[in-house]
């Protein structure tokens, strides 16, 4: 048979001509017309195959990374579907757009192989198109196997889970946070506007500076400033996958040294009242407020300070609460009781720590009933005394039969506490850290502990332990999770894992992706495996929630945290510019 005529463009053809062209042509259309809509209609078919398949696998993924956390709320069910049909159709448009792509591109490779065929052997037979899929089917398989990745590169990694607007927003955040240049200027701002008495620069009375701040910093940290935002903020990261939340109220207070000393007590008579009246019943209102917002399983952080100047004053003295604070204080318990949410009395600074640590193992004889712990207190590991603290606690726990709660930290107060009372090194920080960790994880006098014995010279044992492991320091969660994972964690010791909302969410999201035991243990027999079962990861974000202005403490807190941890905020930085990359990569359909 004869090749394909060529036309020429300077003539038209004949309808002979065109007759004749039919006739020589594959499916009697010519080869100009024949290859442009075998690519078109192959796209449409590839689309409309991989937006089928995509979407499907996507609701299916997102079913499956979302079924051991699902919404228990309206509002949380709401937004749970809100976000998969956003998935299903994304996922499903994104496939589509690529497996389009390809079946077009080696459709038409394919047709335009043939007709090379066609015109170098002057003849269109079968001949040609078995050569062409040959060489099709080769070249798609060289291709399929130098773009598969590694094993270890197929999956996206933890922050995979988070919307794009906190990838950004934390960016931008860990950005300036890890910048010399940045970093400074921000911090004197936010020092000026959170000690203000301007009402210019009270982001509650100023509104574009609200704006401003609540689109950005607050956004970043804080849960909201009424109850529907707080709800929302919370619904989103359950369904992100964290077990739950601690919340807090922002209002709290930070002494300077002179305020330290000049420190003074409501007195009696009217001014005693109005100090119940504007200090302690605001914050005992605020504080169950917070309580109600929050599920069952929750936590709920509380600052002492919140109550005021005769709590303040109280704390600084290492006096018991007055009867009107230690009423607020019993309210709020009983309440979290009754809800079943868990309580964590915050550490603050140096000047009123001892005093709240005499108000914590109080309230933890009164609540800590059952082997279940409803008060937790914040021991914070950066304290040269807080071994000997801790052991103090932990014995009169087992003397007296209540569980132990413990919140521990590394600490927050660099800016204010003294110097000697802290650790000389950061290593010597993280040491006494791990240490403790171990240790009541463990259950055993382990260092930094020294092993007590009793009367008759017998170790003594660990009492009961709930135990909330708030860390930035991966290397320090990698370690307690090694300590769960093998099996090394004695029973009696309930755990969690905390970060702050919107820091260090690399180990956060960590945590979450390996929340639950491999599916070797889960399959397990016996009581190790079991132990393991039971020993899910459990991550919670902390977040504060008030107005703007009452936030600005707590988020000048978190800026100098980032100062102080400038390693570990570019560490961040970076796992979100590349996580960003990715996802703008895998929109053109590159790599994993």
């Amino acid at each position: 048979m004869t090749t394909e005529p060529s036309i020429k463009e300077s003539s038209r053809p004949s309808q002979a001509q065109i007759d004749e062209l039919r006739r020589n042509s594959r499916l009697a259309i010519p080869a100009p017309l024949r290859i442009p809509l075998a690519s078109t209609l192959s796209f449409v078919i590839g689309l409309g195959l991989g937006t089928t398949q995509g979407s499907k696998m996507t609701g299916l993924r997102f079913r499956a990374e979302h079924a051991h956390k699902l919404p228990t709320t309206t509002t949380g069910w709401f937004l749970y579907h809100k976000s998969k049909n956003y998935h299903v159709a994304f996922g499903g448009l994104r496939e589509g757009l690529r497996m389009g792509t390809k079946i077009c591109f080696w459709t038409t490779t394919m047709f335009s192989i043939e007709h090379m065929f066609d015109t170098y052997r002057g003849q269109t037979d079968l001949v040609n198109t078995v050569l062409a899929c040959v060489s099709v089917a080769g070249g798609f398989s060289l291709w399929t196997s130098a773009e598969l990745p590694p094993s270890d590169m197929k999956r996206p990694g933890p922050l995979a889970m988070l919307p794009l607007t906190t990838i950004i927003r934390s960016l931008v955040t860990t950005t300036i946070s890890s910048s010399p240049l940045l970093l400074p200027p921000s911090l004197a701002i936010m020092t000026v506007l959170a000690h203000t008495t301007n009402p210019f620069l009270n982001p509650d009375r100023n509104p574009a500076l609200k704006f401003i701040l609540k689109k950005t910093f607050y956004a970043q940290f804080c849960a909201g400033e009424q109850a529907a935002e707080v709800h929302h903020t919370i619904d989103s990261l359950k369904n992100i996958g964290f077990s739950g939340v601690i919340l807090g109220y922002a209002k709290e207070v930070v002494l300077s040294e002179d305020q330290t000393k000049n420190l003074a007590s409501c007195g009696q008579g009217a001014a005693a009242e109005e100090c119940i009246r504007a200090e302690i019943s605001s914050w005992a209102r605020g504080t169950m407020e917070t309580v109600l917002l929050v599920a069952p399983g929750d936590f709920v952080a509380l600052k002492f300070t919140g109550a005021g100047r005769q709590a303040l004053f109280d704390l600084a003295h290492r006096h018991p609460p007055t009867e009107a604070l230690a009423d607020a204080i019993d309210s709020v318990c009983r309440l979290a009781a009754a809800r079943g949410v868990r309580l964590l009395f915050d550490a603050e600074q140096q000047a009123v720590q001892a005093g709240i640590d005499d108000w914590t193992l109080e309230y933890m004889r009164k609540y800590n009933t059952g082997g279940k712990a409803v008060v937790y207190g914040t021991y914070q590991a950066y304290l040269k005394a807080t071994p000997t603290t801790l052991a103090h606690h932990l014995a009169a726990a087992l003397e007296e039969g209540f569980a132990l709660g413990v919140k521990l930290v590394r600490g927050a107060y660099l800016g204010s506490d003294p110097r000697h009372v802290i650790h000389d090194t950061k290593a010597d920080t993280d040491a006494a850290y791990d240490g403790i960790t171990e240790a009541l994880l463990r259950r055993r006098w382990v260092w930094p502990f020294a092993e007590p014995t009793n009367n008759a010279g017998a170790v003594v044992l660990f009492p009961d332990v709930s135990l909330v492991l708030a860390s930035h320091n991966r290397t320090s969660v990698r370690k307690a999770c090694d300590i769960l994972r093998g099996g090394r964690c004695e029973p009696g010791t309930e755990v969690s894992f905390a970060q702050l909302q919107g820091m260090a969410d690399e180990v956060s999201c960590e945590l979450v992706s390996g929340s639950k035991a491999p599916a070797d243990v889960a399959a397990g027999d016996g009581a190790e495996a079991a132990l393991r079962r039971d020993q899910d990861l459990k991550a919670y974000k902390y977040l504060v929630w008030g107005s703007t202005g009452e936030c600005m403490k707590y988020l000048l807190r978190r800026a100098h945290e980032n100062r102080e941890a400038v390693q570990r905020t570019r560490s961040g930085r970076d796992a979100m510019r590349v996580e960003l990359w990715r996802r703008v990569k895998s929109v053109f359909g590159i790599g994993a």
